[in-house]
């Protein structure tokens, strides 16, 4: 096995889990939310289509395809919640990725909760995040992958935060992406 680096990586996933969801439809929420930012401009960010996946069980659910992130309302491990896939590189090393996705996940996550239609039935926790590893070559699923992630991810989210998170590591199958937990004060 290759010996994992953070160099280069910039794939990276987070997901803000919803604490509270009285979600009933998923595509009747959450489409014509998305299709509304991609018409106004929500973001300072090329949102290019709405997918919907919400008839899949575990899936992805309702996605708004952007340039350089990804969101979607995510239940592929069984809980609802944020997840935002990291598409396009940065400037800037692997830390900035972190705290760049993770800036886009709060950004979006704290727009959607205020929308009228979701703030009655959806709460995402942003106290904790998960933080996954796209890129297997460079961060594979293994110790030797987690002891080169976990610093990128601290430093990541101190750098957005201010404050240094407590990282742990999310025990899963070995075949599925490195995910870590990172607590925010």
């Amino acid at each position: 096995m290759t010996e994992a680096r953070a160099e280069g990586f910039y794939k990276v996933c987070v997901k803000v889990y919803a604490s509270e969801a009285k979600v009933e439809d998923d595509a009747a929420l959450f489409v014509p939310i998305f299709h509304e930012w991609i018409r106004d401009g929500a973001f300072d960010m090329v949102m290019l289509d709405v997918a919907d996946y919400a008839h899949a069980p575990d899936s992805p659910g309702i996605v708004l395809v952007c340039h350089e992130v990804s969101f979607s309302m995510d239940r592929s491990d069984g809980r609802l919640g944020l997840l935002a896939q990291r598409r396009t590189p940065v400037d800037g090393t692997p830390e900035d990725a972190v705290a760049r996705t993770l800036g886009h996940t709060l950004e979006v996550a704290k727009k959607l909760e205020a929308d009228p239609r979701v703030s009655k039935v959806l709460k995402l926790d942003v106290s904790k995040v998960r933080v996954e590893s796209n890129d297997r070559l460079r961060l594979p699923n293994s110790d030797t992958g987690y002891a080169a992630f976990a610093p990128v991810v601290t430093e990541g989210v101190r750098r957005l935060t201010g404050s240094g998170p407590v990282v742990s590591r999310i025990a899963n199958d070995p075949r599925d992406r490195l995910a870590v937990e990172a607590r925010i004060s």
